[in-house]
Order: structure tokens, then C-alpha cells, then sequence
């Protein structure tokens, strides 16, 4: 299943106009938090809204559903997936709960994550710990790390799990870690769980308009983005 945002695109970096001052000249940018979208999309945008103001039923009923579709298979087209697996949610945040809260979970079943998580993403992890029998694994490290350490502690977390009679029932990980900002070997990471029966849930935030992304060849099993990054 592919995630990505229902809200208009916006830009991840926003670029202030240099501000004039006696002593100094002071830009600000911002990378990954904030931003605005395009003149073109605003355009857009704004349409949709005087269309919904002008005929809200004929627009909520009938035109809505269309574009909503549209969409989708844009983004099913830009991700190479089936169309069937894409679905819009507010935020990546959004994605990571909609797929945690729909797993059941029995006892021994565990969830393997990294220490490098989005706080917001582990809350979720913590919530489902305190409400279903699962029990949590945070991977410890701190970079730099190389991607080959990184996937071959996540085997030996998983193998050990496995020999003491658990279950590691799904892994989270980060296509583009936001603090600090480093690509994530998420294809090793998806092949091993591939291997080794694992779920695979990636937190994809910084993942489409920052890397290449072909979710068809990837085939992980949760795929979750923002398109404003």
C-alpha cells in the first residue's frame, strides 16, 4: 500500500528574500518542515476552491471523486504502481498510524525500529506497545554508520528475536532520516525482510521530489510519503 498527502504540493524549502539591515544580510531557509507550493498549483488550487463554492454538491459529488482519481493514477504513474495501492492520507505521520492500527498483534510479536525514527513515528510505536501485546526493538546507533553495519545489526536483531521464539512482525524505517539528514539503505533493508518474513513499513517523508523512487521494483510492503517535501 502507497501513501502520499491529499494536500496541494507545496515546496520543502522556503527561500525568504534576503533581509536588508545597517550591518548584515540575513536569508533564511528551511528544509523539510515548511514551505509553500508553486504559482501553478496555487492557481489550481484556488480553482478548486471557487468551483466547490459555487456548486458545492455538483463539485463534492461528482467532480471531486474524478480529480481525486486523477491524482491517484498520477501518482501511481510517478511511483510505478498499481493504481488499486494508492491512497491519499493528511501526512506521512497519518500513513505510519493508518497502517499500525490496522496490524494485529499477538503476544511474542515485535515491532523492530531504528533509533533515528521520526518522534512522532515512535510515539505511534509506543502506542501500540501500550495497547496490543507487542513489544518494541529500537536499533541503537548513532552516524556515522555504514549501510552495511546498519543492515547486517538489523539481520542479527531479527535472528536473535526469531531464536528466542518471538516474532518480529513488521520493521519501520526511513527512506531519508530527518535528523540527521542521511539516506537510508531502504532497499537492503526491504530485500532483508523480504528474507526473513518481516513486514516492511517505510516512513518515505523525504522520499518523493528528494530521491528516485520505483515502488514496483522496490515491492516493500508499506510505502508512505509527503509530496510537499
Amino acid at each position: 500500500m502507497t501513501f502520499s498527502s491529499t494536500k496541494p504540493i507545496k515546496i520543502s524549502i522556503m527561500v525568504f528574500r534576503p533581509i536588508q539591515t545597517s550591518r548584515l544580510v540575513i536569508e533564511l531557509t528551511m528544509i523539510g518542515s515548511f514551505g509553500t507550493y508553486p504559482r501553478a498549483v496555487r492557481d489550481v488550487f484556488r480553482s478548486f476552491q471557487d468551483q466547490a463554492e459555487a456548486r458545492p454538491d455538483q463539485f463534492i459529488r461528482y467532480e471531486y471523486p474524478k480529480l481525486l482519481d486523477q491524482s491517484r493514477a498520477a501518482m501511481a504513474k510517478f511511483l510505478n504502481v498499481s493504481v488499486e495501492t494508492v491512497t491519499f492520507v493528511p501526512n506521512a505521520t497519518t500513513g505510519i498510524n493508518t497502517v499500525m492500527r490496522n496490524l494485529v498483534f499477538e503476544p511474542k510479536d515485535k515491532i523492530v525500529y531504528f533509533a533515528t525514527i521520526y518522534g512522532a513515528c515512535g510515539k505511534t510505536v509506543s502506542y501500540i506497545t501500550e495497547t496490543t501485546p507487542a513489544e518494541a526493538i529500537k536499533i541503537e546507533y548513532t552516524y556515522p554508520v555504514s549501510d552495511d553495519w546498519l543492515v547486517g545489526e538489523f539481520k542479527r536483531v531479527v535472528k536473535q528475536e526469531h531464536d528466542a521464539g518471538n516474532k518480529v512482525k513488521i520493521a519501520i524505517f526511513d527512506s531519508v532520516v530527518s535528523q540527521p539528514g542521511v539516506r537510508v539503505p531502504f532497499e537492503l533493508l526491504t530485500a532483508t525482510c523480504k528474507e526473513l518474513g518481516v513486514l516492511s513499513c517505510i516512513d518515505g517523508a523525504h522520499g518523493v521530489g528528494h530521491i528516485d523512487l520505483d515502488l514496483g521494483k522496490l515491492d516493500c510492503d508499506f510505502f508512505v510519503s509527503n509530496c510537499h517535501k
